[in-house]
């Protein structure tokens, strides 16, 4: 979904939801959403978060894929925040409405998930004050890829909370 290079996390840094980044007002899509998190969403063994960043426009992504390699799963966690972006970046707020508004045709609005919550191509898209989350896990068409998606978000919305 998000181009950019990866690099692994350690597993301290994957399972730990008060780690450094949150102390330096940084918070990791790893944090929200841990690999025992993640394996519990998807009912599957997963591979160390592979990470990666975009400053441009203040995200980080957490990329989590199943162990098996025959396996279709994976859960791809991406937060833009303020304190992350440059100078004179755009607030999260109006890329998550910017994105809302282009997909106005296609998406499906959600209600009891943060501020506002959609389930478009790519996934779900969650914003909740200054923080813009998206998570993708598969075909949106799948009954099971919703739920997941579903899942997913009121964790990392749930952990979002317990950081800030």
């Amino acid at each position: 979904m998000f181009p950019g290079g990866c690099t692994n996390v350690s597993d301290t840094e994957t399972s730990s939801i008060s780690g450094q980044s949150a102390r330096q007002g940084l918070i990791e899509p790893c944090e929200l959403i841990t690999r025992e998190d993640a394996e519990r969403i998807l009912g599957e063994p997963v591979l160390k978060g592979e990470r990666s960043e975009q400053e441009a426009v203040g995200l980080k992504l957490c990329m989590y894929n199943p162990v098996d390699t025959n396996s279709w799963g994976f859960l791809q966690v991406a937060l833009t925040q303020s304190a992350f972006m440059p100078e004179n970046g755009l607030p999260p707020s109006d890329i998550f409405f910017s994105i809302r508004d282009a997909m106005s045709e296609t998406r499906q609005d959600l209600e009891g998930l943060g501020d506002s919550a959609f389930i478009a191509t790519g996934g779900l898209y969650l914003l909740k004050d200054e923080y813009y989350i998206s998570i993708g896990a598969g075909n949106i068409d799948r009954p099971d890829v919703q739920e997941r998606l579903k899942r997913a978000g009121k964790q990392a919305l749930e952990r979002l909370e317990l950081l800030l």
